[in-house]
């Protein structure tokens, strides 16, 4: 006789309630109490993978409220080693959308009445996700930027400016078409370069690129750059299944060993 299966979820007691789910919902919001003020961990996760915490505090006489990230938004661009200069910029972007304030530095705050506390912690802890995702997707639009602009020299010097093709597009064998850093066309056929950093996000396309354009009927020659191997982690493997590394420190002489390896 086959063993029963048993829902932590649908095996309830005669009033109806699941203790695993009691449980799981008590878990989801939990509070401190610290120097005055109450430490709200919200279920939402962050990008450094901690839960989103709330700061509330009362003011004078109790009517009113301070909700706060208390710098927390902030410490997660710092823990990642992203650009500050960007966080403040859409630190106050963001807390203009959602009627908050900013005060220049580090702390995104709220100040209401004791009715709306429960609405404005919601939306602090939204809010703070919403900076710091921000805040990092511009950060590392910077850097590509950055790193495209030095390819972009380099392979001027390395090949000529009237055989690089700079932010080229070229169609993979599902058709998709995909913008390439650079396209650079020699003797030996086209080489596609795109450069691409330790972020998750990053690796994925450029994986996604290489490795469509390498199944098309006449594959460029692919090479991946980025700042570092070594900040790449695991997932380097993943790159080198379908296209060459390299980092974008190579010297001239060095590229053009590459692309004639083509």
């Amino acid at each position: 006789m086959a063993a029963s299966t048993v829902s932590f979820l649908t095996n309830i007691d005669r009033t109806g309630r699941s203790d695993a789910l009691d449980e799981a919902l008590r878990r989801m919001v939990s509070s401190t109490f610290v120097q005055g003020r109450f430490r709200v961990e919200m279920p939402i996760i962050m990008a450094g993978g901690s839960a989103a915490t709330v700061t509330v505090w009362p003011e004078g006489n109790g009517e009113t409220f301070m909700v706060s990230d208390d710098g927390g938004a902030l410490f997660e661009v710092m823990s990642g080693a992203f650009s500050e200069t960007i966080f403040r910029r859409v630190a106050k972007e963001w807390c203009d959308r959602y009627g908050a304030s900013f005060d220049g530095g580090s702390m995104l705050y709220l100040r209401v009445s004791g009715g709306r506390l429960r609405g404005a912690i919601i939306a602090m802890a939204n809010l703070m996700k919403e900076v710091v995702d921000v805040t990092i997707e511009r950060s590392v639009d910077q850097k590509a930027r950055q790193i495209d602009l030095e390819l972009w020299e380099k392979l001027d010097r390395a090949f000529g400016g009237a055989s690089v093709e700079r932010k080229a597009h070229l169609a993979g064998e599902s058709s998709a078409v995909h913008e390439f850093s650079a396209v650079v066309q020699t003797t030996k056929g086209l080489i596609a370069f795109d450069t691409f950093s330790a972020q998750g996000n990053s690796i994925n396309s450029v994986y996604v690129k290489m490795a469509d354009i390498g199944r098309s009927e006449a594959p460029p020659k692919a090479i991946a750059v980025t700042k570092r191997m070594s900040d790449i982690g695991p997932k380097l493997h993943l790159i080198t299944s379908v296209a060459q590394v390299i980092e974008i420190q190579i010297e001239t002489s060095d590229l053009q060993r590459v692309a004639s390896a083509a």
